[in-house]
């Protein structure tokens, strides 16, 4: 009896290309960059690398809402226009990003050559939204001519004796928020493009990556009110910032042991996209799976992939209702890194 190999079975098999770090960005006339306006240095790395390469490109500048005096959209068009790039703009609202996808698409429907999607700078459901819009383009290439491009932070706040200051305060005081990074949650976000197309059992399972705003997590377990909850708690991969993934577990009053707490690199994808395809192979028959992309980039890349091929997952995202200061993220540009998605191109949807 001939048996059907399931999408998720025929990504595990998938040779998954690697994240290749990058000394130079080479764009040719035909090629389009997609950067977001964000307040982090970074914002600028990709493009500034670009544009040192010499060479004339298409360039769509995503611009936020809402708005941030601190975005970087007035640097970002003088660099386009001191180097003549031919640069065209969109607007993002955080607070109201449904249907995005469909505009991007549009947008992009002439390039010609490479589609470079910059993530450095973009909120985690930008990110997803964007790719799996990308593998659905019908009048173009999909995956198959997209590069996905990233810039690391020189470094990444809070310090470690910030964190534990916070946490010797909320240990003395229950009723002390920890607020490092951004504070209360506008919405738990569902967008009509990444809702789940299968009704599925009456069980829920909720992944999600535990984080400094620990907002998110209390949001997404107080509104989805899931059966299970996986958490994968990210690694980074610089011995000096490891302390991170259990001093964030201790945030959140969340433990590391497994099965339901999984450690999975912030930088390589591949270890998060292996992850939810076990998660999925294990679950998908008896619960539904939500998925939070609220980990680093890379990790939220992964989920972008993930769900651009594996349509009855449904993606939800807590948006923050407040950022700190700009200087309490990421700060600097570091080394800059490329994937290809041609391997995903080619693979049927």
């Amino acid at each position: 009896m001939l048996r059907v190999v399931r999408a998720d079975e025929r990504l595990a098999a998938l040779t998954k290309p690697a994240l290749q770090p990058t000394a130079q960005f080479r764009l040719q006339s035909d090629d389009c960059l997609i950067v977001c306006a964000g307040f982090e240095d970074r914002a600028m790395g990709v493009l500034g690398n670009a544009v040192a390469g010499g060479t004339d490109f298409a360039v769509l500048i995503i611009d936020y809402l809402p708005f941030m005096l601190e975005n970087r959209l007035a640097e970002i068009r003088a660099v386009c226009r001191t180097a003549s790039l031919r640069a065209t703009e969109i607007t993002y609202d955080r607070q109201n990003p449904a249907g995005f996808g469909s505009l991007l698409l549009e947008r992009i429907a002439g390039v010609r050559g490479r589609t470079i999607l910059d993530v450095s700078a973009m909120s985690r459901l930008l990110i997803v939204q964007s790719l799996v819009a990308l593998n659905q383009r019908t009048s173009g290439p999909g995956l198959r001519n997209c590069v996905v491009a990233y810039a690391e932070a020189a470094s990444y706040p809070p310090t470690e004796e910030e964190v534990e200051q916070e946490l010797r305060q909320s240990g003395e005081d229950p009723l002390y928020s920890v607020l490092l990074l951004s504070s209360g949650v506008f919405d738990v976000t569902i967008v009509p493009e990444l809702s789940c197309t299968a009704i599925g059992g009456t069980q829920t399972r909720l992944a999600a990556f535990p984080t400094f705003s620990t907002d998110q997590l209390t949001a997404l377990r107080s509104e989805l009110a899931p059966s299970r909850l996986t958490c994968i708690h990210g690694v980074p991969p610089s011995p000096q910032n490891q302390w991170r993934t259990a001093a964030i577990a201790r945030i959140n009053r969340l433990s590391l042991a497994p099965p339901e707490n999984l450690l999975a690199s912030t930088l390589d994808y591949r270890e998060t996209f292996d992850f939810l395809l076990k998660l999925y192979d294990a679950h998908s028959d008896r619960e539904r799976i939500l998925l939070s992309p609220t980990g680093s980039k890379m990790q939220t890349v992964a989920v972008g992939l993930f769900r651009a091929f594996m349509d009855d997952v449904q993606i939800v995202y807590p948006t923050p209702k407040e950022f700190r200061s700009p200087k309490s993220y990421t700060q600097g540009v570091g080394q800059l890194y490329s994937l290809a998605l041609d391997a995903f191109g080619h693979f049927p949807s």
